[in-house]
């Protein structure tokens, strides 16, 4: 047996690639390029009701590292989504920093929202979704997946929203209002924010295995000396709430306008997995034990030779 054949059962590291994007990199949207993203958009005439592919815009000034992704601009009915093409595994956990504005809308806040999306590295569905949702009709439990929630379901805009995974109907797991209560002073509403006066999103996502789910933790800082404000703490995404932990994830973005508007934007300030995986601790199964016994004959047998000699 080669030194290949007994590593082989006892186990090789999964193969994944760690996550790491700053500021200086194309990928971190301040640039006129971002190579390692998909980008998807698409907007609904309201008339017609005919959907149209949109292409999404880098703002940099070229070569310029000013620049921003606009998912929206100020038009109704847009949908917006940047997937990071780099699948990382659930065991690194992961942390993320970004800026986002939200601007000129067609009313005092406008509409509707900016998301942060972990998808199934696989099938690109969505397992947990933070929403800074301006309008609020993420924020009931009533909103349906594909549908409009207004004022009559109780909705609470200016909202910090989790929503669940897809394949378990994006349940409401969390909704924070900012605009009362202990936030109103030290963050007050989600938008309007121009790129000016841009605030800075920290999310966590706790590494996670089969047995033990992630943890989701929040925190905004709206840049005025204040810090980072934790607008909900360590979210636990039980299995029964929001289904099994898939076996890769993807980063993403997502934007949104309805009836309302709003140029929504991000730019990424830090991306990077928690930390390295270390190998698998075997277990003593029937092949484990196989290989220990053929490397103990090996080591043995110039013993017994020379034993028979003399």
């Amino acid at each position: 047996m080669t030194a290949a054949m007994a590593c082989a059962a006892w186990g090789t590291a999964p193969a994944h690639a760690a996550i790491s994007i700053t500021e200086t990199d194309a990928d971190s949207f301040r640039y006129t390029t971002a190579p390692g993203w998909d980008f998807y958009g698409s907007q609904r005439d309201p008339v017609t009701n005919i959907t149209s592919i949109r292409p999404l815009e880098l703002t940099a000034s070229s070569p310029g590292s000013d620049g921003w992704l606009r998912l929206t601009e100020v038009a109704q009915y847009q949908n917006a989504s940047a997937t990071y093409k780099t699948p990382f595994l659930p065991e690194e956990g992961l942390e993320i920093i970004f800026d986002y504005a939200t601007y000129d809308g067609s009313s005092s806040t406008g509409a509707d929202n900016i998301g942060f999306i972990l998808r199934d590295g696989l099938s690109g569905t969505g397992y947990v979704s933070i929403y800074l949702n301006e309008f609020g009709g993420l924020s009931t439990q009533t909103h349906s997946p594909s549908g409009t929630c207004y004022v009559p379901c109780g909705h609470k805009p200016q909202s910090v929203v989790v929503r669940g995974a897809s394949s378990v109907n994006r349940p409401l797991l969390e909704s924070v209002q900012l605009s009362t209560g202990a936030f109103a002073t030290t963050l007050g509403k989600i938008s309007p924010v121009t790129p000016a006066a841009a605030r800075t999103v920290r999310i966590t996502i706790s590494p996670a295995s089969s047995a033990v789910p992630p943890t989701v933790t929040v925190e905004i800082n709206p840049n005025d000396g204040t810090g980072f404000v934790k607008v909900i703490d360590a979210l636990e995404l039980t299995v029964a709430q929001n289904g099994l932990v898939p076996t890769t994830f993807k980063l993403a973005f997502e934007g949104y306008t309805g009836y309302e508007t709003n140029k929504h934007e991000v730019r990424i300030k830090s991306a990077r997995t928690l930390k390295a995986l270390a190998l698998p601790v075997p277990t003593l199964g029937q092949s484990t034990l196989g290989v220990l016994a053929v490397l103990l004959a090996l080591l043995t047998l110039p013993t017994l030779r020379s034993r028979f000699k003399n």
